[in-house]
């Protein structure tokens, strides 16, 4: 037996795609049966599908704990790819402002 749950507001689904970055979409369902929980987002058709191989991640996060896990990852992405200190040195201050936060905040955890 299979059942659809409308997701509470905050969910998300990050895909990590090694040639093209992050990309953030919102979970609307999730598809409950016999074999587990599945998440449902949006495709370009309008139709409620998985999401992609790639994602890493569903998470349920205040929209700026979003973009800070986001732009972490990205940064993670980044230091795969330094080959001098120099970017090292600006991939470790690309993350002291992300943990930082706009006005000071550290990163918390949990939906909010």
């Amino acid at each position: 037996m299979s059942g659809l749950v409308k997701a509470d507001a905050g969910w998300v689904a990050i895909e990590s795609d090694p040639e093209f970055g992050i990309k953030v979409q919102r979970v609307r369902f999730f598809e409950v049966d016999d074999e587990g929980v599945r998440p449902l987002v949006k495709n370009r058709d309008g139709l409620m599908v998985e999401p992609s191989h790639r994602t890493t991640d569903v998470i349920r996060a205040t929209p700026i704990n979003t973009l800070r896990i986001t732009a972490l990852r990205e940064l993670l992405r980044l230091a795969g790819r330094a080959t001098t200190q120099k970017q090292m040195n600006g991939i470790a201050t690309g993350q002291a402002l992300i943990m930082r936060g706009p006005v000071g905040e550290e990163l918390t955890e949990g939906p909010g």
